[in-house]
C-alpha cells in the first residue's frame, strides 16, 4: 500500500516542480509537505521489500528481485538523493563565496530531484529579496516576466564578447530593456518566481549563453573570479564574471 500511495505523489511533485503556473498556484509548503510524506511511505515500501526477500531467501521460496530493485532505485532519487540537499543546506557554513546548489549539467535539480534534461547554469544560493547584481558589465537586452519557468528575467548582453548573461526568478527587476549596467550593479531582487523554488533553496538561475543561439549555454562558474569588489580591476580584454548575489 505505502508504494502505491508513494508513486502518485513522486507524479504530483514532479508535475508541480515541471509547471510554473501549477506551483505558484499551490502554497508554498504543499509541495514540499507531500515529498516528506511521499519519501516516509517509499521508505516504508523499501524497507518491507528488504523483510519480505529475507524471509523467502530463508524459507528457501520464490524469491522476487524486480521488486526490490524497483524501491531500491525510487529511494535512491527520491529519498536519498534529496536527503543529501536537505543535509547541504543545514550544514552550509556561512560567509565566502555564496553556494551553489545546482552545477551547470546537472542531471539533479536544486532539490536534488532528478531533471529531464542537463541544468543550463548554475543556482546560486539568496534569501528571498536580497540584491541581485549585474555578473559584468553590458546592455540590459530582456527586462520582464517570462511567464514560464524563468519568470522574472533578466538578460544582459556583454559587448564585443558576443555573451549572453541570463538571471532567473526574481522578485523584482529594477533595470529596464535598452539600460547600461555596471559590473555590481544592482538588477533585481531574489525571489521565486517561474519554477518556483522550495523553502530554503531560494537561489539565482545564472545562465552564460554565446552568440545569437540560446541553446549555445557555457558553464558560468568557468570564468566566475571570485565575489564583487568596487576596487578590483577587472580584464576588459575578455569576459569574466564576478557572483550575482552579495558575498
Amino acid at each position: 500500500m505505502a508504494s502505491w500511495l508513494a508513486a502518485p505523489i513522486a507524479a504530483l511533485v514532479w508535475v508541480g516542480a515541471s509547471s510554473a503556473t501549477i506551483g505558484q498556484w499551490a502554497p508554498r509548503f504543499f509541495f514540499p509537505t507531500l515529498a516528506v510524506v511521499g519519501a516516509g511511505l517509499l521508505s516504508v515500501a523499501f524497507v518491507r521489500s528488504l523483510a519480505r526477500f529475507a524471509r523467502r531467501s530463508r524459507s528457501g521460496g520464490r524469491v522476487r528481485v524486480i521488486g526490490v530493485l524497483v524501491n531500491a532505485v525510487a529511494t535512491l532519487f527520491l529519498v536519498v538523493l534529496p536527503l543529501t540537499r536537505v543535509l547541504g543546506v543545514v550544514t552550509a557554513p556561512g560567509g565566502g563565496a555564496p553556494r551553489i546548489i545546482a552545477g551547470f549539467g546537472d542531471w539533479l535539480g536544486g532539490e536534488g530531484y532528478p531533471r529531464l534534461s542537463p541544468h543550463r547554469g548554475i543556482d546560486i544560493a539568496g534569501r528571498i529579496g536580497a540584491d541581485v547584481l549585474a555578473a559584468a558589465e553590458g546592455r540590459v537586452s530582456v527586462a520582464r516576466d517570462s511567464r514560464d519557468l524563468c519568470g522574472l528575467i533578466v538578460v544582459i548582453v556583454h559587448d564585443p564578447h558576443d555573451y549572453r548573461t541570463v538571471y532567473c526568478h526574481f522578485s523584482a527587476i529594477s533595470v529596464t530593456p535598452g539600460e547600461a549596467v555596471r559590473r555590481g550593479q544592482r538588477i533585481g531582487a531574489v525571489g521565486t518566481t517561474g519554477q518556483r523554488a522550495w523553502p530554503g533553496y531560494e537561489h539565482v538561475h545564472l545562465e552564460l549563453q554565446r552568440g545569437r543561439d540560446s541553446r549555445d549555454v557555457e558553464d558560468p562558474v568557468q570564468r566566475i573570479v571570485g565575489c564583487f569588489d568596487g576596487t578590483t580591476p577587472y580584464p576588459a580584454d575578455r569576459l569574466v564574471l564576478t557572483y550575482p548575489v552579495r558575498c
